[in-house]
Formats: structure tokens, C-alpha cells, sequence
């Protein structure tokens, strides 16, 4: 088969076509929320070189902005929100970000910019008590949570127009009551709802679900309007073979995040290995089951990109 390029590889595995091999990426956070965007951008450049990524998984370390508070604390501060508009610091680095992006890297590298679902965007700009406070009190809880959901849906208007290829959409809450994760009215209430919203308005880009988080209830997710699906599977059920009987959108996995850093390299090759061997070669990404440490050496990154040229498909 002739050599694809990294957009039609892309594209080519998650409609389940056959690729010339296995798309590859991994993605670190760059602890980069004091920069501005061009120099977001140039981290992503030069990290995307160094490893000759198939994909970029744009990291997304701003956050969102909170109406005039240091933190939300009671349910009248829920009241306070409204949408924002792109102007705001968060949304308007990011954007130059991407377009940064997009002018370096030029049209052929898939973009593919990160989102937190609205209740997680809530919680990772003001702490994780926050998520008690919406549902002691739903109907505040709802002004926030719309706000966000209506800001985050115009924002992806502009990633449209930008030319961003996909989202990876942070679901969090899909988690085994038992083991910290919402109850099943609480996720039907306060998380459904608003990632059908925003999953409809990405119609037409590549929408990766990322379940994030360990004890995963993957069937609360598995009807969702997705291209893709991401979890960390090498640490949570389901495995790669018994999500391919659950849903029939392309599945990202074949990193482990967790022990990347610390493992050997035939370790690292053998985990993409039987990842291959659990999932089959149609419609599969390479890459973690979330962000890998920032730390990670170097030639153990290099390990993903060797395997993906060895396997056969």
C-alpha cells in the first residue's frame, strides 16, 4: 500500500479503512497557562517534531473564566453566570494557540483541541467541591453549567472556522458511584444532558470521547455521538476487545499512562502490542489512555512511534 499521508492515515482509521499503519500521538500537559498562545503553540510545534506525531492532541491548560470571583462558594455565585464571550483570556490565547498551530504545521497534521465537559470545566476553575454545591443546589447548578455549555459551543464555532480537525472531549463522572463517581441520577442530571449538546454541535468534525478516570461505567457513555472513544483501558475495564461488542466508534488506546514512565521499552512495545492484538487494526488509534507524565524520558515516547512502524496491519 502506497505511503498515506498523516491526515489521510488519520482520517482512514476512524472510519475503520485500511492505513498504511497505525496512527500514532502522545500527548503531556506543559504546564502552560502563563503563556500566551504563540507560545502554547510552539511547545506543541517542537514536541510534535521531535516525535513525528500523526496527530496532534492539543493540550488546553487555560482556564475558564469565573463572573468577577476567586472561587464559587455558594449558590447565589452559580446564579452570577452568563456566557462569556471569545474575548475572554482563556478562550482568546487558545484560539491564537490553534491558529499558531495550524499556520506551522500546515493543513496535513489533524488538530484535534481538547475540551473539559461543562461540570469538569466548572470544577477545574474553582475546585472540586464545587460539583456538591451544583446539586445541593440544581437550579443554580443548571444557570452555571448552561453558561458554560453555551460559551463552549460557540467556541467551537470558531474552532470550525479555524480548521481544527476534532475535539477530545473530557467526560468526567463516569465513575463507579462506590469509587468516587457521580450516582447514576446525578450523571443523568447534571452531565448527559449538556455533553449531548455539545457533542451535536462538534457534528462534523472527529469527536473523541475521552471517559476520563479508573471503575469506568462505559455503558453511561457508550450511546454518545462519537467518531472515537478514549480511556485509560490498560487500568479500567473495559478492555480494547470488549469495548469493540459496546460501541462501533474507533477506539484510542495502547499507552499505558500510568507506567510509561517508569517502563522499559520492550515493556512499552509489547502494551501497543497486545492492545493490537485485543482491538484488531481497523479503526484503532496509538495513543494513552490520558495524559502521560511530562517527564517521561524521551526514548521511552520514541518506543510509540518505533511500534506503530513495526506492526503490520
Amino acid at each position: 500500500m502506497k505511503s498515506m499521508t498523516r491526515l489521510e492515515r488519520f482520517e482512514a482509521a476512524v472510519r475503520g479503512e485500511e492505513v498504511d499503519r497505525l496512527p500514532a500521538s502522545v500527548w503531556l500537559h506543559f504546564a502552560s497557562e502563563h503563556l500566551p498562545g504563540k507560545k502554547v503553540a510552539e511547545l506543541h510545534v517542537e514536541f510534535a517534531k521531535a516525535y513525528g506525531w500523526d496527530y496532534l492532541k492539543v493540550m488546553n491548560d487555560y482556564r475558564y473564566p469565573l463572573p468577577g470571583l476567586s472561587e464559587v462558594q455558594r449558590e447565589s455565585d452559580l446564579q452570577r453566570f452568563s456566557p462569556v464571550g471569545m474575548t475572554e483570556q482563556a478562550f482568546h490565547e487558545q484560539l491564537a494557540c490553534l491558529r499558531e498551530l495550524r499556520a506551522a504545521v500546515g493543513p496535513d497534521m489533524p488538530l484535534i483541541e481538547t475540551l473539559f465537559n461543562p461540570l469538569q470545566t466548572l470544577v477545574r476553575a474553582t475546585g472540586v467541591n464545587v460539583a456538591q454545591l451544583v446539586f445541593a443546589h440544581p437550579q443554580a447548578g443548571h444557570n452555571a453549567l448552561d453558561a458554560i455549555t453555551e460559551t463552549l459551543i460557540e467556541y467551537i464555532r470558531q474552532l470550525q472556522a479555524l480548521g481544527v480537525n476534532g475535539i477530545f472531549y473530557s467526560i468526567n463522572g463516569a465513575v463507579e458511584p462506590a469509587k468516587g463517581g457521580l450516582t447514576d441520577d446525578q450523571f443523568a442530571e447534571f452531565v448527559t444532558p449538556y455533553d449531548l449538546r455539545i457533542l451535536q454541535a462538534a457534528e462534523g468534525m472527529t469527536r473523541v470521547a475521552h471517559v476520563h478516570g479508573f471503575h469506568l461505567r462505559f455503558d453511561r457513555v457508550a450511546h454518545y455521538p462519537v467518531e472515537a472513544f478514549s480511556w485509560s483501558h490498560l487500568n479500567s475495564a473495559p478492555a480494547l476487545g470488549e469495548a469493540r461488542k459496546l460501541t462501533q466508534a474507533a477506539l484510542m488506546g495502547g499507552v499505558n499512562e500510568v507506567r510509561i514512565a517508569h517502563q522499559a521499552p520492550s515493556e512499552v512495545m509489547s502494551d501497543i502490542r497486545k492492545s493490537v492484538q485485543d482491538a484488531g487494526a481497523r479503526k484503532l488509534l496509538i495513543g494513552p489512555g490520558c495524559t502521560v507524565p511530562p517527564d517521561t524520558p524521551a526514548k521511552l515516547l520514541r518506543v510509540v512511534g518505533d511500534a506503530v512502524r513495526q506492526i503490520k496491519v
